[in-house]
C-alpha cells in the first residue's frame, strides 16, 4: 500500500461533478435505492468517472501503480478507479475527487462493497501507509506499536493485501534481491583485495553499477518498491557498499 498525494481535481470533474451527482441521485430516487437502478441506467449513470483523464490523474498521483497492493495494472490491462467509500452505499460520492483511488482489478474486486466509513481501514491518502504497514519475511504486518491495530489488520484482510499472487510477487523480488546480494559481497571482496589504484577504480565503478540496479527497485515508480525496500535495507552488504562509495 502506498502513500497518495493527489494533484487538483480534473478539469472534467469540476465542470461535471454536480450535473453528474445530480442525474445519479434522481435515479436512486426514482428507483428507491441504487441497487435497484435497472443496469443499463446504472451504468450510462455512473461510467464518467471511468473518464480518461481521471484515471490519468489518479495513476500520476500513484506513479502508475495500484494504491493497495503496488502492482503496476496497466501492464495488464487491469487498472481500475476504485470508490474507497463504496458507491453502492454511498452513490453521492461516486464522483467525488477525494472518493477516489487508482486500483488494479484484482484489489478493486476484493475490497468490492466494504463499508469503510463504519468500518475504518486505511485510505492510502489521508494516511502514510509504510509508517503503518511492514513485512514479515512475504507477509505483510502492522508496524510493532501501531496503535489502531484492528484497522491495519482490517486493512490486510478486506484489500487481500497477503494473497498468493502477492506472495508470488514478493517472492520474485526476494530472489533477485538475494541475487544482488551475492553480487555486492563479490564486488565488495574484490574491491578489498585490489593490489593498485587502477584496479580498485574498476572494481568501484562495478560495485556502483550493482548499487544503481538495486536502487531502481526502490523507486516509487517501480512495482513493490516498499516491499523491495523494506527488503533490502535489510541487507548490511547495501549499506556497506553506499559508504565503500561514499568514502572512495
Amino acid at each position: 500500500m502506498i502513500w497518495i498525494n493527489k494533484k487538483d481535481i480534473p478539469d472534467i470533474l469540476v465542470k461535471h461533478q454536480t450535473v453528474w451527482t445530480g442525474n445519479l441521485m434522481d435515479a436512486v430516487d426514482t428507483h428507491k435505492g441504487y441497487n435497484k437502478i435497472p443496469k443499463k441506467l446504472k451504468e450510462k449513470l455512473t461510467a464518467h468517472y471511468r473518464h480518461e483523464d481521471i484515471q490519468k490523474a489518479l495513476f500520476e498521483s500513484s506513479h502508475d501503480k495500484c494504491a493497495f497492493c503496488e502492482c503496476k495494472p496497466g501492464q495488464s490491462g487491469n487498472r481500475e478507479v476504485e470508490h474507497f467509500e463504496p458507491k453502492s452505499l454511498y452513490p453521492n460520492k461516486t464522483f467525488d475527487w477525494d472518493n477516489l483511488l487508482p486500483a488494479c482489478r484484482k484489489c478493486n474486486e476484493a475490497k468490492g462493497d466494504f463499508d469503510t466509513r463504519t468500518f475504518p481501514i486505511v485510505n492510502p491518502t489521508e494516511e502514510d501507509p509504510e509508517l503503518i504497514l511492514t513485512y514479515n519475511f512475504l507477509e505483510m504486518i502492522p508496524v510493532p506499536g501501531t496503535k489502531d491495530v484492528k484497522k491495519v489488520d482490517d486493512t490486510i484482510r478486506v484489500c487481500n493485501l497477503n494473497s498468493p499472487r502477492l506472495y508470488s510477487a514478493r517472492a520474485d523480488i526476494m530472489k533477485s534481491v538475494a541475487e544482488y546480494m551475492d553480487e555486492l559481497r563479490e564486488k565488495i571482496k574484490l574491491i578489498e583485495e585490489a593490489d593498485t589504484k587502477r584496479k580498485k577504480s574498476i572494481r568501484m565503478n562495478s560495485l556502483n553499477n550493482s548499487l544503481e540496479k538495486i536502487d531502481v527497485l526502490m523507486q516509487n515508480d517501480s512495482a513493490f518498491s516498499g516491499y523491495s525496500k523494506w527488503l533490502i535495507l535489510k541487507y548490511p552488504e547495501y549499506e556497506k557498499a553506499q559508504n565503500i562509495l561514499k568514502n572512495r
